[in-house]
């Protein structure tokens, strides 16, 4: 009878031209938003719900070491009018200047991964204004084509870009900060070695 170990070959070099992250970090903030009724509206009395739609981030690498965001999003507010339910939006971005990521320099590409949740909207100044706090998680990375040779795996969560001190939203930040968010990618399937 032969011998049927599993054959397994031994590692080969393999070299491959890929996006390289040269350094990544997290920004977390929970900002409020307010959304103006117009005149030709009713008045809000309660909020109802609220989400985020069309996303668009972007990024630049300003200097070295530092880099400039923006994210662009809208937010869907449906409201109760004195029984009558309303819907408003809004755009609205985050802006985030001189972020320090120590290896990023101009001409680096920036990539950022969003998460954004509307938390908490309430009507406010007699039912003209609606305020929204939205929860911020962003992953930054600077990154450059390179020619590797790699074995892979995900990666650890990034530290923070900055320490934020939390005025509102506790409950974002115990979340982000308890690797809730982490890793922003689906999860890969096993592996097939039976082929």
């Amino acid at each position: 009878m032969p011998n049927l170990e599993r054959y397994e070959p031994d590692f080969q070099r393999e070299c491959i031209y890929v996006n390289k992250v040269y350094n990544e970090c997290a920004v977390i903030d929970c900002p409020t938003y307010r959304i103006p009724i117009p005149p030709t509206y009713p008045l809000a009395v309660n909020i109802v719900d609220c989400t985020i739609t069309d996303i668009t981030a972007e990024g630049v690498v300003v200097a070295n070491g530092e880099v400039d965001i923006t994210v662009t999003f809208v937010l869907n507010v449906e409201y109760d009018g004195n029984g009558m339910s309303q819907f408003i939006q809004q755009t609205a971005q985050f802006r985030r200047r001189g972020i320090q990521l120590e290896g990023a320099v101009p001409g680096m590409t920036v990539v950022i991964l969003p998460l954004l949740r509307c938390l908490n909207c309430r009507a406010v100044e007699g039912g003209t204004v609606i305020e929204c706090d939205v929860g911020v998680y962003l992953v930054v990375k600077a990154i450059a084509l390179v020619q590797l040779e790699v074995l892979g795996r995900f990666c650890p969560e990034p530290p923070e870009c900055e320490q934020v001190s939390p005025l509102g939203c506790p409950e974002w930040f115990e979340l982000a900060e308890s690797g809730a968010f982490w890793p922003p990618f689906p999860p890969q399937p096993p592996l097939n070695n039976n082929l």
